[in-house]
C-alpha cells in the first residue's frame, strides 16, 4: 500500500523553475500574445468574434449592448477579465486603429485623443460587414474546433478567413522573450499582391513591391522610407517605418500664414501633440507660431499661425524633429505558424503561409458543398423514381397500418435507402401535384450541373487557384478603397538650433553646491539655499553656449535658454547632466562671449581679448588642487555636447580639478591655502590636444591650490581671504620660476574668496 511520503517528487529547484517558466512563456505565445499567421488573429480577438457570430450579430442584425457580447464571451470561451476583453473589441470597433474595422460599434468608442471608450453598459457593437468574410466558411467544416476552457463547449482553432487579416489590418503583442508589430495594408494592394503570386508562385518581392506599396495607416499620414528600406524590411520582417503627419499652408491677413496638418502618424495621441506645442511656446523654444487650436471634427485639423515672414518649412521641420508629428512604427513580422511554432516572417512567407490556408479551406468547403449536392441528388433520384410509379406508392401506404409499415413496403418496392425512404415518407401532399415533379427535375439538373462543376475543380488544381484568385478579387471589388498614407521619401530641411530661440539678455547664476539658473535681471535673484554660495555669474544671450567645467576634468556644454529658469533656486547640474558621484562645478564660462573673434585690438594696455595673442584659437589653463596642470584648446568645446560630457583633463587619484581660466597674459600666480606664492611662465607650461594629467606645476606639500591667475611682470595682485580681509601681493618681489617650485611665503595661511 502506498503511503503519502511515496507519492513526493524529490527535483532541484532550478529544474522546476525552468520547466515552468517555458511552460508559462509557452501558453503566453500560443494562447494569449501572436497572431496565427492563417487569420491574423489573437485568441481574445478570435474569440470575440466567434461569440458574436453565435450570438446572431451579424453586418444586418441589430445591435447588442457590449456587456452581452463580453459577458457571452468571459463565459464560454475566454475567461480573463472582463476590461481587457472590452478594450480588446473596442480596438476592432475604431475606424482610427484598425484600417478596415471589424465591429461596427454604436456609441462612444474612445478618440484620437486618447479619450476612452465609454462603459460597456453604454455601448453597442455588431459585426461589420467586412469580419463576416473571416466567418462565413466556418459552417461547412472548414476549420477545426477545439474544446473550451471548461470541455463545456467548442471554439475553432482558426478562422477560415476569406481575406489576409495579418496584412491589412496588423496587430502588435507583447509575449515572453518575443514580440511582434505588423503595419495595416491596404486591402485592394495586398490582394493584388497575392493575385500575382497565384499567377507564379516564384515572384521576386520587388515585383511584390511593385503592387504592395508599403504601410496603410488608417489615420494617413506620409511614409518616409525609400524603396530599398522597404525592401529590407519587408524581407527581414524587421525594421522601423517613419510616419509623419501632412500638412498644407494657408495664407492669413497682413501677410501671415497658418500651417495646417491634415493627419497624424498612426498610434500618436492628437491631444498630447497639441500638448507638446503649447509646451514648445511657453517655453519659447517655438517663436514663430502665434497661436495653435484643435479644429478636428471627422477629419484632423491642427491649426497653427504663424508670425509674419516666418518660413513653414523651417517650422515644420522643427516640429518633426521635437514632436511625435515624425514618428516611427516598429516593424517585427512574429507570428505563429500553422504548427503552433514562433516565427519572424517576411512578407512572401506570410502571403505564402495565407494562400496555402485559402488552399485548405476552399477544397474543404468545396468537399462539404459536393456531400451536400451528392445527398440532395439521392433525394431528387427518389421523388423521380417516386413519381413514375406513384399510384403504387399511394397504395402502398393506403394500405399500411403504420408509418413504419409504409416505410417498410415503399423501400422494399422501389428498392430506396433509410434517407430516400425517410424523405418519401416527409413529403407534403401538394408535392403530389402534377406540376412539382417538374421544379424537381429542374432542380435534379441544376445539382448535377453544379456537382460536376465542382468535380472538376476540385479535380484540377489549376481551377482550385483560379477559383481562390476569383474570390479574392470578389473581397477587392466588394471592400477596396484607395490608399490612405502617401509614399514619399521626403528631404529633410536643414535648420539651425539657433532658429528657435528667442534672442534675450539673461544672466546665469552658478552656485558652489551646484544649482544653476538663468535669470533676465540678477537684483533680488541672486539668493542661495542655506549654506550655499555663489560659484560663477555669466553674462549671456539665451543662443549663447556655456561651458560647466567639473571637478573630475569634465565639460558640460549647454545653451543659455536651455538652463532652468525662474526665480527659485534654479535645479541642480545633475537633473541637466551625468555627473558622477562627488562630482561637482568648478567654473562657468560663456563659451560664444570667450571665442568670438575681435573686431579690433587695443594696444595702448588693458587686458586684449583672447584669440588677439593666440593666432586665433583660445588657450585656457587646467589646474588641481595637487598644482598638476596644463594648457589647451577651448574651442574645441564649442558645441553642444552630451548629457554625459567631455573629458578634458585626466585627474589622479585623490586629486581633483581646482580651476579653469583663460590665459591672455605671460605669467601665472598660483597662491596656496599655505599662503606661498609661485609664478611660473604661460609659455613654459605643456599645452595638450587630448584629455591628459599635465605636469607639476606647483610643489604642493601639505596645502592645496587656492587662488590662481594670469599676470604680467611687476603687477599688484589683491587678494581676499574669507573674513573680508584684503592682501596686496607685489610680483616685484617674485621672481619667474621652474615648474614644480615650492614658491615664497606671501600671506597668511587661510582660505580666499
Amino acid at each position: 500500500m502506498a503511503t503519502k511520503e511515496d507519492s513526493i517528487l524529490t527535483t532541484a529547484l532550478h529544474s522546476e523553475v525552468e520547466n515552468r517558466f517555458l511552460t508559462y512563456a509557452l501558453s503566453t505565445i500560443v494562447s494569449r500574445s501572436l497572431p496565427d499567421v492563417r487569420d491574423g488573429l489573437k485568441p481574445v480577438h478570435r474569440r470575440i468574434l466567434f461569440a458574436m457570430w453565435e450570438m446572431g450579430l451579424g453586418p444586418t442584425s441589430r445591435f447588442r449592448k457590449s456587456a452581452a457580447v463580453v459577458g457571452e464571451v468571459l463565459g464560454k470561451f475566454h475567461p480573463h477579465g472582463d476590461q481587457a476583453a472590452y478594450d480588446a473589441m473596442v480596438r476592432m470597433a475604431q475606424d482610427f486603429s484598425l484600417r478596415y474595422p471589424l465591429v461596427e460599434g454604436s456609441g462612444n468608442f474612445g478618440s484620437l485623443d486618447g479619450d476612452p471608450a465609454a462603459a460597456m453598459r453604454y455601448t453597442e457593437a455588431r459585426l461589420s460587414q467586412l469580419a463576416e468574410e473571416l466567418l462565413v466558411e466556418i459552417e461547412k467544416e472548414t476549420v477545426g474546433f477545439r474544446p473550451n476552457y471548461d470541455n463545456s463547449l467548442k471554439e475553432p482553432v482558426v478562422l477560415p478567413a476569406r481575406f489576409p487579416q495579418l496584412l491589412v489590418n496588423g496587430t502588435s503583442g507583447i509575449a515572453v522573450g518575443m514580440s511582434c508589430s505588423f503595419p495595416p495594408h491596404n486591402i485592394g494592394e495586398v490582394i493584388d499582391g497575392l493575385a500575382a503570386m497565384i499567377d507564379n508562385s516564384s515572384i521576386d518581392l520587388k515585383d511584390i513591391l511593385k503592387l504592395i506599396k508599403g504601410p496603410d495607416f488608417p489615420t494617413s499620414g506620409q511614409i518616409l522610407n525609400s524603396k530599398k528600406e522597404l525592401k529590407d524590411i519587408y524581407q527581414t520582417g524587421s525594421g522601423a517605418i517613419r510616419v509623419r503627419g501632412e500638412y498644407t499652408v494657408e495664407d492669413l491677413t497682413r501677410g501671415r500664414q497658418a500651417i495646417v496638418f491634415t493627419s497624424i502618424p498612426y498610434q500618436v495621441n492628437k491631444a498630447k501633440v497639441l500638448e507638446r506645442i503649447i509646451g514648445l511656446m511657453e517655453d519659447k523654444k517655438l517663436p514663430q507660431v502665434t497661436a495653435v487650436r484643435d479644429e478636428s471634427t471627422d477629419v484632423i485639423r491642427l491649426v497653427l499661425e504663424l508670425k509674419a515672414e516666418t518660413n513653414p518649412e523651417l517650422v515644420t521641420a522643427y516640429l518633426f524633429k521635437h514632436t511625435d508629428l515624425e514618428n516611427s512604427f516598429a516593424v517585427n513580422f512574429t507570428a505563429l505558424k500553422p504548427n503552433m511554432e514562433p516565427e519572424r516572417l517576411s512578407l512572401k512567407e506570410i502571403m505564402r503561409y495565407f494562400l496555402d490556408f485559402r488552399l485548405e479551406i476552399t477544397t474543404k468547403r468545396l468537399n462539404y458543398d459536393l456531400r451536400l449536392l451528392k445527398a440532395r441528388l439521392h433525394i431528387l433520384k427518389a421523388f423521380e423514381m417516386l413519381y413514375d410509379d406513384l399510384d403504387t406508392a399511394i397504395k402502398l401506404i393506403r394500405k399500411s397500418k403504420s408509418r413504419e409499415e409504409a416505410g417498410v413496403k415503399i423501400k422494399k418496392h422501389f428498392k430506396f435507402d433509410d434517407e430516400q425512404t425517410g424523405a418519401i415518407l416527409e413529403m407534403q401532399l401538394y408535392k403530389l401535384a402534377g406540376l412539382e415533379i417538374d421544379r424537381i427535375l429542374k432542380e435534379k439538373a441544376e445539382k448535377t450541373k453544379l456537382r460536376k462543376d465542382i468535380e472538376a475543380i476540385l479535380g484540377s488544381q489549376k481551377k482550385i487557384w483560379t477559383l481562390i484568385k476569383a474570390e479574392l478579387l470578389d473581397i477587392k471589388a466588394k471592400y477596396g478603397d484607395k490608399r490612405k498614407s502617401v509614399m514619399k521619401a521626403a528631404e529633410d530641411v536643414e535648420f539651425s538650433q539657433e532658429d528657435f530661440v528667442v534672442h534675450e539678455d539673461v544672466t546665469m547664476i552658478l552656485t558652489k553646491m551646484g544649482w544653476v539658473r538663468r535669470v533676465k535681471t540678477v537684483g533680488e535673484n541672486l539668493r542661495f539655499k542655506e549654506g550655499d554660495d555663489l560659484l560663477s555669474l555669466i553674462p549671456a544671450n539665451t543662443r549663447d553656449n556655456i561651458a560647466i567645467f567639473s571637478s573630475a576634468g569634465k565639460v558640460y556644454v549647454i545653451k543659455a535658454f536651455d538652463l532652468p529658469s525662474g526665480s527659485g533656486f534654479g535645479e541642480p547640474v545633475q537633473h541637466l547632466f551625468k555627473f558622477g558621484d562627488g562630482e561637482r562645478p568648478i567654473m562657468a564660462m560663456n563659451l560664444t562671449t570667450v571665442l568670438a573673434a575681435p573686431e579690433e585690438i587695443d594696444p595702448a594696455g588693458g587686458k586684449q581679448p583672447a584669440l588677439a595673442l593666440t593666432g586665433g584659437t583660445v588657450i585656457a589653463l587646467s589646474i588641481s588642487t595637487h598644482g598638476v596642470g596644463f594648457k589647451f584648446d577651448l574651442s574645441q568645446f564649442n558645441s553642444v555636447t552630451t548629457r554625459a560630457g567631455k573629458k578634458f583633463a585626466g585627474v589622479k587619484a585623490g586629486d581633483s580639478i581646482m580651476g579653469v581660466d583663460i590665459l591672455d597674459l605671460p605669467l601665472v600666480l598660483f597662491l596656496t591655502n599655505e599662503g606661498k606664492a609661485v609664478v611660473v611662465a604661460a609659455k613654459d607650461i605643456p599645452q595638450l590636444t587630448g584629455a591628459g594629467k599635465g605636469v607639476k606645476l606647483v610643489n604642493v606639500k601639505k596645502g592645496e591650490i587656492a587662488l590662481f591667475r594670469d599676470v604680467r611682470k611687476g603687477e599688484q595682485v589683491k587678494v581676499v581671504d574669507e573674513k573680508g580681509k584684503e592682501k596686496v601681493i607685489d610680483l616685484k618681489n617674485y621672481g619667474v620660476m621652474t615648474r614644480g617650485s615650492v614658491g615664497l611665503k606671501a600671506v597668511k595661511a587661510v582660505k580666499f574668496v
